[in-house]
Parts: C-alpha cells; structure tokens; sequence
C-alpha cells in the first residue's frame, strides 16, 4: 500500500509539472505570437520609409545628386537606393504632394522640402516600431532562456510517456513506441528559438536632421537638379 501512495504521490507530482509546462509554453507561444505581429508591422513601415525615400530619388533623378542628398542628411550613402532603380512601382500607395509658387522652380523647392518633411516624419513612427521590436525581442528571447531553464524538456516528454493521460493530447507530444532518435526529434522541434532582429533585415533608425533645419541646403540642391534636368523635372511639378 505504501508503494501504492509513493506511486500516486509521484504520478500527482508529474501531473503538476506537466501542467505547469503546458501553462508557461501557452504563454510563451502568445508572446512570439505578439513579436511576429510586431515583425510585420514594423516591416510595413519600412515599406512606407522606402516609398518616401524612393519618392526623393526620383525628384533628385541623378544618382549623383542622390548621393549628395544623402550627404546633406549624415549618411554615407543612400538608404534603399539599389533597390529603386530597379522598382518602378514605388509610388503604389504614396499621396501626391500638391504646393503651390509662382514658378516651376519655386514649385519645385518647395516640392522637394515637403517630400522629406514626410520622410522624416515617416522614419520617427518607423524609429518607434524598430524600438518597440527589439525591445519586445530581447524580452522574448529572455523569457524563452528562462523557460528553457525551468524546463528539461526530454524529462517532459518521458513524464508524458509514462502517464496516463488523453490520448489525443499524448499523441500530440509524442507518438507511441518512439524510437531514442524519434524522441530527439521531437525534443528539438517543441524547443524555441531566438528571434533575431537580423532575420528581419530591418534597417537601424536614422538619425536625420529635421527639414527646418537643412531648408536653404535643400533649396540649393533643388536648384541643382532643375538646373540639369529641368526638363524632366516639369513632368513631376504639377
């Protein structure tokens, strides 16, 4: 009898280890869950941050004047550049920006100010959502080292296999008669992993000067340009 009681006092152990596994990798998955929305999130503002930065391209038509542009905001080069010249379709999505002057070239200034205006605009919602990733990354991936801590997951699996649990549930975790490898198997592919940042291919945030306080730059690059290609530069000024 007293084996009886060891027997059931251990059974009750592991049954309250198991739901305690099951509890805290319920709560895990949302999380990752929760960090994947943010990852499509923030790579739909990149998206926005890439047509308003593709939009000054095509403004400043030249690559060399796209290189000083990138100059006068701090950057050693052009952020997505490669990319635009091979995109077309860039302006999917984008608002026209309407101003208003008395000449194209005044037009022109102004329309070139306002086009980074929104950049900038852009990259500081697109600066929130990168932080607010990796912020929540580095939480996950914390939470995700502490679970695997708690938790031995082959002692898991082998305290599943020997109860007498439901047996849809059981077959979930693990198929009867398993093999050593088959258990490793599973072992890795229930155990978490890392959510780098890197994966996602995200540009780090900027650090760009604000349009008030490059204005006359800007206005003297825009005189550059419609001085070149003043011709093309009259099919965008409307």
């Amino acid at each position: 009898m007293e084996d009886d009681i060891v027997s059931a006092l251990t059974q009750e152990v592991k049954q309250e280890v198991i739901e305690n596994y099951l509890y805290e990798r319920r709560l895990v998955e949302e999380q990752i869950g929760h960090v994947n929305d943010l990852s499509e999130h923030t790579l739909l503002l990149q998206e926005n941050l890439y047509k308003r930065f593709a939009r000054i391209y095509e403004f400043l038509s030249e690559t060399s004047f796209i290189s000083r542009f990138a100059r006068l905001i701090g950057l050693e080069s052009a952020p997505f550049e490669a990319r635009f010249q091979k995109d077309p379709d860039f302006r999917k999505g984008l608002r026209f920006i309407k101003v208003r002057g008395l000449t194209q070239k005044g037009k022109f200034k102004r329309l070139l100010v306002e086009a980074y205006r929104r950049l900038f605009k852009w990259h500081e919602v697109y600066k929130d959502g990168y932080d607010n990733l990796k912020a929540e990354c580095q939480a996950m991936n914390r939470n995700l080292k502490k679970f695997e801590n708690e938790f031995d997951l082959l002692t898991i699996l082998n305290f599943l296999r020997d109860m007498d649990v439901d047996f849809i549930e059981k077959k979930h975790w693990l198929s009867d008669n398993f093999t050593p490898q088959e258990m490793a198997s599973v072992e890795k592919s229930l155990s978490f992993k890392p959510i780098p940042m890197e994966a996602l291919k995200l540009i780090p945030p900027l650090k760009l000067p604000k349009a008030e306080t490059i204005q006359r730059e800007l206005n003297a690059l825009a005189d550059c340009v419609f001085g070149e290609c003043g011709g093309r530069i009259k099919s965008l000024v409307k």
